[in-house]
């Protein structure tokens, strides 16, 4: 009897401080004045903390356009056809003074105008180091 009662007690004790705890949850006092690692961009969405300062801050209308040049950028190079980006991205730039837009469009031209001359030659460059690279990396754990 003694040790039916000494198990009740234990369980009442334990239900009680659950109860307790559950209750009135306690912050840190830390937690309050400390700033959020991170803080949220234009449109709601937590930005990375190493990415703060370099969020991309477009209105809904400039990432509208950009979100349609990018799927035409897409869908050219989808269907072989990525020598005509080029003339696509001069003609963004001839048609806007959008800062943001421009900023985009010419660093896409750019990046089109990188494309390899001979892109055989390339491939069988690139293909030759990776498999150089694979072979020197250590056996797996």
């Amino acid at each position: 009897m003694n040790i039916s009662k000494t198990l009740s007690s234990t369980t009442l004790a334990l239900a009680l401080a659950g109860i307790l705890l559950t209750a009135a949850p306690v912050a840190p006092a830390f937690a309050q004045d400390q700033t959020p690692v991170a803080a949220p961009d234009t449109a709601g969405k937590p930005v990375h903390r190493r990415h703060r300062d370099f969020a991309f801050k477009a209105t809904a209308e400039e990432r509208a356009v950009l979100g349609d040049l990018r799927a035409l950028t897409r869908v050219y190079l989808q269907s072989n056809r990525a020598s005509e980006l080029p003339a696509l991205y001069r003609s963004v730039l001839a048609k806007t003074d959008n800062e943001t837009v421009r900023n985009v469009a010419n660093r896409m031209l750019e990046r089109a105008g990188q494309a390899p001359q001979n892109p055989d030659l390339e491939i069988a460059r690139l293909t030759r180091d990776l498999n150089e690279k694979l072979a020197a990396l250590p056996a797996g754990q």
